[in-house]
């Protein structure tokens, strides 16, 4: 098997006015910058947090949407090709004012109050989302790192 390597290429770095939605302002940056393949880390707090979080048990994502403040402790993701469009995904740890934690995968609804973002290109391949029917979930076609055994007896 051949693992593609990645290079880093271009850097963006900078901070996203207050009041905007999260993942639609970073959605939008890709697409601009026609950036195929990435990384995405987001540093700051938000007004209003929207994630899903898959239910391994039945398969579905849930929804969470919280109408209040809450700093951000790690968000980062990717960007990768999904239906021919650039698209960011993304997974955080958010803490309240009272020290509560919630973590899930950024959806469209979370409102920034006070963001600073760094998206670093990557070149040397492309990568492209797809649902994988055994998660349900948007996985990267043919990207694997590692094969997977077979059931060869």
């Amino acid at each position: 098997m051949k693992r593609t390597s990645y290079n880093t290429n271009r850097i963006f770095i900078g901070r996203l006015p207050s009041g905007v939605d999260l993942l639609e302002s970073l959605t939008r940056i890709a697409n601009e910058e026609e950036i195929k393949v990435g990384r995405v880390e987001v540093f700051g707090s938000v007004s209003a947090l929207s994630l899903t979080r898959l239910n391994q048990e039945t398969k579905f994502s849930e929804s969470i949407t919280v109408e209040s403040g809450h700093d951000i402790g790690t968000l980062s993701g990717t960007i990768s090709l999904f239906k021919r469009r650039s698209l960011p995904r993304l997974s955080g740890v958010f803490s309240d004012s009272s020290g509560n934690v919630i973590a899930g995968t950024l959806v469209l609804g979370t409102i920034t109050l006070a963001c600073e973002v760094l998206i670093t290109e990557m070149t040397g391949g492309s990568l492209s989302r797809d649902f994988d029917v055994e998660t349900g979930l948007p996985l990267w076609k043919n990207a694997f790192i590692l094969e997977y055994p077979t059931d060869e007896s």
